[in-house]
C-alpha cells in the first residue's frame, strides 16, 4: 500500500501544476533545487494555497520593519493532504534547509502536512510544531450506505436523508466517471465549473486552465469525477482522487446553487464510492466543520516552522504553543459531537 498522500508527490501531478503554470514563479511559486528524496521546494512571495495560514506572522515582520517574504516551503501547492515531505531523512534534510535559510535571503522555512514519523524527527526547539484540525471517514466494513446510515444518531439520520430527497427533486442524472471519459470540451467545462467557485467569492482560481485535462491525462482512472446532468449537460461536479485505499477529496464546482448538492457529490456520493470500492479512508481535507455532521471524524494534521530571526523564533515558538493547546482543545471537543450514535 503506498503511503498516504504520496500520489500528490508524483512527477505527474507536480508536472501538470508546472505546465499549467499554476505553481510558477510568476503565480508566486518560485521551484527551488529539491533536496534528495523530499517534496518540492518552493521561494515564495505570498502565503496563499498552502492552507497553513501565516499571514499574522508576516504582518508582524513587516511592522517590525523586516521582511517575511521570501521564505522557504516544502509542501505540495495547493493540497493540503498529509504525506512524504522530507523522507526518510527527515533531521538531515531539514538542517540543510535551515542552512539554506541561514545563506540566503528567506526569512524561515516551512514544511507543510508531513507525516508524523517525520515531524517527531525535527528538533521542537528549531523547528516549531503546528497543529490544526482535518476532517476524514473512515470505512468500517459498511455493506452499503444505509448501513453507514445506521451507525448515525437519528437525527443525524434524518437531516442526511432529507438532504438528499432534496437532491432527487432537482432531477438530476448523477453518475461517477474516470478522466479517462472525458472530451475535449468537456474538460473546457469542468474547468469553468471548478473556476466558478473561486469567481463568486471574487477571487482568481488557484488551478490554471489545463490544469485538470494534464492530471487527467496522467491519472485516467486514478483521478474520478461525480458529475450531475440536466439534459445532457454538466452543471455540477466534483472530482477526486483514489489510490488503492483512499479517497481525497479536492475541488468542487456548480452553475449555480441548487440546494443540498454540494454535499450530494463532495460526500454522500463519496462515501457511496468507498462503500463500493472499499477504500478504507476518505480525506475530506482540512477546515469545513460541517463535514462533522456527515459522518467525518476530526483528525489533527502538522506542519513545521524555522525562523532565521531568534527573536522572532521565540516570540512565535510562544504563541503556537497557546494555539496548539485551542487546536488540542477543539479537537477534544469535536470528538464527542460526531454524528456518531454514543455507545
Amino acid at each position: 500500500m503506498p503511503p498516504r498522500g504520496s500520489l500528490f508527490t508524483t512527477a505527474a501531478y507536480l508536472d501538470a501544476l508546472g505546465e499549467s503554470r499554476s505553481a510558477c514563479t510568476e503565480t508566486g511559486w518560485a521551484p527551488q533545487p529539491s533536496l534528495q528524496g523530499a517534496a518540492p521546494l518552493w521561494a515564495k512571495s505570498h502565503s496563499w494555497g498552502e492552507f497553513v495560514f501565516d499571514q499574522n506572522f508576516a504582518r508582524a515582520y513587516q511592522d517590525a520593519g523586516l521582511p517575511y517574504y521570501p521564505k522557504l516551503v516544502c509542501a505540495i501547492p495547493f493540497t493540503p493532504v498529509p504525506g512524504p515531505r522530507l523522507g526518510t531523512e527527515a533531521e538531515h534534510q531539514a538542517r540543510l534547509l535551515q542552512e539554506a535559510c541561514d545563506e540566503g535571503s528567506f526569512s524561515g522555512a516551512h514544511v507543510l502536512f508531513l507525516p508524523a514519523r517525520e515531524s517527531t524527527a525535527l528538533d521542537p526547539a528549531t523547528w516549531l510544531r503546528r497543529e490544526d484540525i482535518r476532517y476524514v471517514w473512515h470505512n468500517r466494513d459498511y455493506a452499503d450506505f444505509e448501513h453507514f446510515l445506521a451507525t448515525l444518531s437519528s437525527k443525524r439520520r434524518k437531516t442526511i436523508r432529507a438532504e438528499r430527497r432534496q437532491v432527487d427533486a432537482h432531477g438530476f442524472e448523477i453518475c461517477w466517471q474516470a478522466a479517462s471519459s472525458f472530451s475535449p470540451a468537456d474538460w473546457q467545462r469542468l474547468y469553468a465549473l471548478y473556476a466558478s467557485t473561486y469567481h463568486m467569492r471574487g477571487q482568481a482560481p488557484y488551478l490554471q486552465a489545463g490544469c485538470l485535462s494534464r492530471w487527467g491525462r496522467a491519472f485516467p482512472e486514478q483521478m474520478q469525477f461525480c458529475v450531475a446532468r440536466q439534459d445532457g449537460e454538466i452543471q455540477a461536479m466534483a472530482f477526486f482522487f483514489t489510490d488503492q485505499s483512499r479517497l481525497y477529496g479536492r475541488h468542487w464546482g456548480a452553475a449555480r446553487d441548487w440546494p443540498g448538492l454540494h454535499f450530494e457529490l463532495c460526500y454522500y456520493r463519496a462515501i457511496e464510492y468507498c462503500i463500493q470500492h472499499r477504500l478504507q479512508l476518505f480525506d475530506a481535507g482540512v477546515q469545513g466543520g460541517h463535514r462533522l455532521l456527515r459522518g467525518f471524524e476530526p483528525e489533527l494534521t502538522e506542519s513545521r516552522h524555522y525562523f532565521r530571526d531568534t527573536r522572532f523564533q521565540r516570540a512565535i515558538s510562544d504563541y503556537l504553543d497557546e494555539e496548539r493547546q485551542a487546536v488540542r482543545q477543539q479537537f477534544h471537543t469535536l470528538q464527542q459531537r460526531t454524528a456518531y450514535r454514543k455507545a
